[in-house]
């Protein structure tokens, strides 16, 4: 399912039965390795400190679908801009001195 070097992004930063230590909802970190025992991420940029792997169990990530990003992207850069007209309403106002 995850590969090394694969970029994840956290979509359950609630805490369960245990201390997360600064895992946050929708940031985005880099795989570089599994807990051989459960399968959990370890991650390069935030260490578990309640597992003996520094890892976080994988159902609390979901891998970066950069294509969808891409596509939207494009479709955001191929439609014109809608015209407006602006109107502007000034009123001229004497100053005392």
């Amino acid at each position: 399912m995850f590969k090394i070097g694969e970029t994840v992004v956290c979509i359950d930063a609630k805490r369960r039965w245990y201390k997360l230590d600064g895992l946050k909802r929708n940031e985005m970190y880099t795989i570089v390795g599994f807990n051989p025992y459960d399968d959990g991420l370890i991650l390069k940029e935030i260490k578990s400190p309640r597992s003996g792997c520094k890892a976080y169990a994988a159902d609390r990530f979901r891998k970066v679908d950069y294509a969808f990003a891409e596509r939207i992207l494009s479709e955001i850069q191929l439609k014109p801009l809608p015209k407006r007209k602006i109107k502007f309403n000034f009123k001229r106002r004497k100053f005392q001195r």
